[in-house]
């Protein structure tokens, strides 16, 4: 819970920063459609599938929704129903929260949630969750960002629905409450189901240039490919909708992972760290019985006292303990006489020359 340094934090008993496996977060947010025992056998599915954290929503209708709220995009397909409807049937049970946490606990998969409004922040607060998530749409409200930095912990902050200038008004607000080296931004594009063309994700070299954070992405595409890139550019933190099934009523569903998915999400990104490796180039384990392929310096047919020019020095495959055809070692080599007969095309070694 405490901050280690700049570049990296902790949340519970996960590290993340540089060098760290990126932190999955397996976003189940209200797709247990406000039944325990759903959102218990999501918390199953989540840790058998290798993430980190689990992460629901908290929130009052009544604290976040006027009545005459008008529906997004997204969740016109919902009928029959008001947004402020919408969002009252899937309001959860603070009562189910405490008892899904404790099962957390037990499984040891770390409990998350989405606070909306002061009352869930310190609901959540006294339940204990090692980490507070700020969504998108919260990003402009400061009242919230206030009430939950005044708290202390690490804050994972989400930037879709936003301008370049607002994230800048929010960071600085991080700053102003000292928690910047505890926070994580996330590269979000707010839309369910996101395309590909509008992810965005060179926007996580600029905030780790720009704020010297530590940076995460919001996955909310149909696919894999965004979340693996967003490894590759520097996120540290990833995090994307599941359901149980995809068929089932609420907001969020149809544009989430099923079980089976999430799992593969989750391989493809330990495959991509893997791949990754280090920041070192060397030669690898794998590489070095494979040494052989590699040219080393020959050296044509020719006779005792020859003067060695560059027409006489060949680059071909050979033994994987000759020297190489670099330019430092050719120029010891031309202009020399050669001290022996060379009767066929040979490896070069440093005894066919006088080195006077």
């Amino acid at each position: 819970m405490e901050s280690v340094e700049t570049n990296r934090l902790k949340i519970d008993n996960k590290i993340i920063g540089k060098g760290y496996p990126a932190f999955i977060i397996a976003e189940a947010g209200v797709n247990h459609n406000n039944n325990l025992k759903n959102a218990l056998k999501m918390v199953d599915i989540a840790k058998k599938s290798g993430a980190d954290a689990i992460k629901f929503q908290t929130f009052l209708t009544d604290s976040i929704q006027l009545p005459n709220s008008i529906k997004p995009n997204y969740q016109k397909k919902i009928k029959g129903k008001s947004y402020y409807e919408v969002i009252k049937s899937l309001e959860p049970s603070l009562d189910d929260q405490t008892k899904v946490f404790k099962y957390c606990k037990k499984k040891n998969i770390i409990f998350l949630s989405t606070p909306y409004d002061k009352k869930s922040v310190d609901f959540l607060d006294s339940l204990g969750v090692p980490a507070f998530k700020i969504a998108s749409t919260d990003l402009t409200n400061h009242i919230l960002i206030k009430h939950i930095a005044k708290k202390g912990k690490p804050i994972l902050i989400s930037s879709g629905l936003s301008e370049s200038k607002h994230v800048d008004q929010a960071i600085d607000l991080l700053n102003r409450y000292k928690l910047k080296n505890k926070s994580i931004l996330l590269q979000t594009t707010s839309d369910y189901p996101v395309k590909n063309k509008d992810v965005n994700l060179r926007v996580i070299l600029e905030y780790i240039k720009k704020y010297k954070i530590l940076v995460g992405f919001s996955d909310h595409t149909r696919d894999y490919v965004a979340s693996l890139g967003a490894v590759a550019l520097g996120a540290c933190v990833l995090e994307k909708h599941f359901t149980l099934d995809r068929t089932l009523p609420g907001p969020d569903q149809s544009s989430s992972l099923e079980p089976s998915e999430l799992k593969i999400w989750i391989e493809k990104i330990r495959m991509l760290e893997e791949s990754l490796g280090t920041f070192n180039k060397k030669i690898t384990l794998s590489e070095q019985k494979n040494l052989s392929m590699r040219k080393i310096l020959t050296i044509k047919p020719m006779k005792k006292d020859t003067i060695i020019t560059k027409d006489d020095l060949l680059a071909l495959r050979g033994n994987e303990k000759g020297i190489l055809p670099l330019e430092q070692n050719i120029k010891k080599i031309l202009g020399k006489k050669l001290r022996k007969n060379i009767l066929i095309p040979s490896q070069f070694s440093w005894d066919m020359i006088n080195n006077k």
